[in-house]
């Protein structure tokens, strides 16, 4: 019994320095220090931060910005760096970042550094701005694409890391297709075409151009690339088997995209047993 409440007491005291690391590592000390009463008192209940022993970071940084404890503002405008590091492709998260960023609203950022080891990614991002982004939006924008946070490290106001587990990846600007007998008319003005491929088939591509010269490329959920081709010739329709790990496709053109501007019809026939 005493082993059994020694436990319970350890475990409580280990998760309660979990959450108390984390809130203060996501501001400074002063104004920690500053605000640690009521911070308390925000936290008192400090289990339901939990699941299963797991402390949950997201409810931990939307219960910070309720409370007017998310402190994100420059003194003055400067360069934000931020790193996203996450068990995908490079091409995959560099896609997804562009991605939320441009829904906060951000139209010009820079790539600093990309590193891929380990089937592990990481992108670090550069921005001027007066703000450090805001966690909790750039969390949910980054869920909508499959990406769930599991830390989130502030290194100072200026320089924060975000760790992402990504189980089932989505890209944005995609079209989803099924297999069906009936094609699908797609125009896009960048002459660059992104297929979202829901199962297996024989994809079937009609150009509204006798100059098209296909570039085709296939790739995984993770957008490691699988296949790539680029005909020697130009041609109005081309068709190929996509296999079970196929899961994204882009078109394109081998020397100008700009000969698809006017659209493509795209077909996805069942693979027939």
């Amino acid at each position: 019994m005493r082993k059994l409440l020694f436990s319970t007491l350890l475990c409580a005291l280990l998760n309660a320095d979990a959450l108390e690391a984390k809130i203060k590592n996501l501001m400074d000390q002063e104004f920690y220090q500053v605000n640690r009463n009521f911070i308390h008192r925000v936290f008192q209940d400090r289990a339901s931060f939990y699941n299963q022993g797991v402390l949950q970071i997201g409810k931990v940084l939307a219960t910070l910005k309720d409370n007017g404890l998310l402190p994100l503002k420059f003194n003055r405008p400067a360069l934000l760096q931020v790193r996203f590091v996450a068990k995908t492709s490079p091409l995959l998260l560099l896609k997804t970042i562009q991605s939320v960023l441009s829904s906060m609203g951000y139209t010009y950022f820079s790539v600093l550094q990309v590193q891929y080891k380990e089937d592990i990614s990481s992108a670090t991002f550069g921005l001027n701005t007066e703000y450090a982004l805001d966690p909790t939006l750039a969390v949910r924008l980054f869920a909508k694409y499959g990406f769930n946070l599991v830390d989130l490290e502030r290194k100072s106001l200026k320089d924060w890391d975000y760790s992402f587990m990504v189980q089932t990846p989505r890209l944005a600007y995609t079209t989803p297709l099924i297999p069906t007998g009936h094609a699908l008319d797609l125009k896009e003005i960048s002459g660059e075409y992104w297929l979202d491929i829901t199962s297996p088939g024989h994809l079937v591509v009609f150009a509204h151009s006798a100059e098209w010269q296909p570039q085709v490329s296939l790739f995984d959920s993770s957008l490691h690339i699988l296949k790539y081709m680029a005909a020697e010739n130009p041609t109005e329709k081309i068709s190929l088997h996509l296999g079970d790990k196929v899961r994204f496709v882009r078109v394109s053109d081998v020397n100008n995209p700009l000969v698809l501007k006017g659209g493509i019809k795209v077909l996805l026939q069942p693979t027939q047993h």
